[in-house]
C-alpha cells in the first residue's frame, strides 16, 4: 500500500507480557514507541495509537476511543466476536493469529484418530479399573493407512492436518469455500468446494472441521449432513463449536450411524455438567486446549514482527480478516 503512514507508536496489550521477549522488535524498530499495557488497561491507552496487539475484545466502546488506530493485529485466528458495533465501517485493518497454533492443532487431531484406532478410550478405562484385558483387539482396532479424510476448511490448520496425515498413507480431500484451480499442498489429494461436501462425505471414513464461526457456517452439520457421512465414520471439530447442531450429533453417535467424535469445541463452553455430549458414546472431549503449544508466544511475536515489519515497508500483512466474510 504505497503511501501509507508508517507506524510511529503501537500497544501491546496482551498479558503475560514475560512471555513476550520484545527486545528484538524494539532494536528492529527504534523508530516506533512500544508501549506495554496489561489488556483490561487497552482502552484507556488507545486513543494515541497507530496500532495494537491483543487478544481480542468484544466490545465497539473501546474503538470509539482509537481516534487514530490503524491496524489492530490480535493474538488468536477467530475474530467474530470483534465484527459487531459496525467494525467494517471504521476503516482499521484487522489481522488474526492464523497458523500460529496449526502444527500443534495438527498434532492434536492425529492424536485423536490414532486414539480411537488403537481403541485408547476402552484401554485407559481398563487401566483405571485394573483389568488386564479391555476388550481391544482385532476386531476393534483399525489402521489410519489407506482410509480416506475430508478436511472441511482448508486453512492453515487442516494443511498441517494433511501433511501429518499423508503420513499415515492416508487420501486426503479438502474442502473449501472456493476451490483453486490446481489442489492446494502437496498433501491434498483432491479439493472442493463447499458446495459439493455433501458429494464427498460418503468417501470418508474421518471428517474434520475447522470451520471459523461465520453465518454461512452456524449449523453446518446437522442431521441431515450426518446421514450423508459413511456409516461408521469419524467426526472430528477443532474449529468452533457453532457449526455443529449438538444434538443432532449425540444422536447420529447414539445411534451408531458415527462409530466416534473428537471434539476440541462445544456449544456452549464449557459445556454443562448435564449436556447430553459428556455422555455421549465414544467421544473424545479435549475441551478446548488443541491450542496450547510452549511455542505459542515464539510464533505470535514473530507474526507481528514481520506484519510490523511489512507495515513500515508498505507491503501487504500476513493474515489479514476480510471483514464481510469473518475470517
Amino acid at each position: 500500500m504505497p503511501g501509507r503512514p508508517p507506524l510511529s507508536r503501537v500497544l501491546i496489550a496482551v498479558g503475560d507480557s514475560g512471555q513476550f521477549e520484545t527486545s528484538n522488535l524494539i532494536a528492529q524498530f527504534p523508530e516506533i514507541e512500544f508501549v506495554h499495557v496489561e489488556p483490561d488497561d487497552a482502552a484507556s491507552n488507545i486513543a494515541d495509537v497507530d496500532a495494537i496487539l491483543i487478544w481480542g475484545f468484544s466490545s465497539g466502546e473501546m474503538l470509539d476511543k482509537a481516534i487514530r488506530l490503524k491496524w489492530i493485529q490480535t493474538l488468536g485466528a477467530g475474530v467474530e466476536r470483534m465484527l459487531d458495533d459496525g467494525f467494517a465501517d471504521r476503516g482499521i485493518m484487522l489481522t488474526n493469529g492464523s497458523g500460529v497454533m496449526a502444527p500443534n492443532m495438527a498434532e492434536h487431531v492425529a492424536s485423536m484418530m490414532l486414539a480411537f484406532a488403537r481403541g485408547l478410550p476402552t484401554v485407559l478405562d481398563a487401566q483405571r479399573e485394573h483389568r488386564w484385558k479391555s476388550g481391544v483387539g482385532i476386531e476393534t482396532v483399525f489402521e489410519l493407512g489407506g482410509q480416506t479424510v475430508v478436511l472441511v476448511g482448508l486453512g492453515d490448520i487442516a494443511l498441517e492436518t494433511a501433511a501429518r496425515l499423508k503420513a499415515f498413507g492416508m487420501r486426503v480431500i479438502g474442502v473449501r469455500r472456493t476451490p483453486p484451480a490446481d489442489r492446494q499442498g502437496t498433501a491434498v489429494d483432491k479439493v472442493v468446494s463447499i458446495t459439493d461436501l455433501d458429494t464427498v462425505l460418503g468417501e470418508a471414513d474421518h471428517v474434520v472441521s475447522s470451520l471459523p464461526h461465520t453465518s454461512e457456517t452456524v449449523g453446518l452439520f446437522d442431521q441431515a449432513r450426518f446421514s450423508r457421512f459413511k456409516d461408521g465414520a469419524h467426526f472430528y471439530n477443532v474449529g468452533r463449536g457453532t457449526s455443529v447442531v449438538q444434538p443432532d450429533l449425540v444422536a447420529a453417535l447414539t445411534s451408531g450411524k458415527l462409530a466416534g467424535a473428537g471434539l476440541d469445541v462445544a456449544t456452549p463452553e464449557p459445556l454443562p455438567e448435564d449436556d447430553p455430549l459428556w455422555d455421549a458414546p465414544n467421544v473424545i472431549l479435549t475441551g478446548h486446549t488443541a491450542g496450547a503449544t510452549p511455542r505459542f508466544h515464539e510464533r505470535a511475536l514473530a507474526l507481528f514482527t514481520e506484519n510490523v515489519r511489512r507495515y513500515q515497508a508498505g507491503e501487504d500483512l500476513l493474515n489479514v480478516v476480510d471483514v464481510e466474510r469473518g475470517y
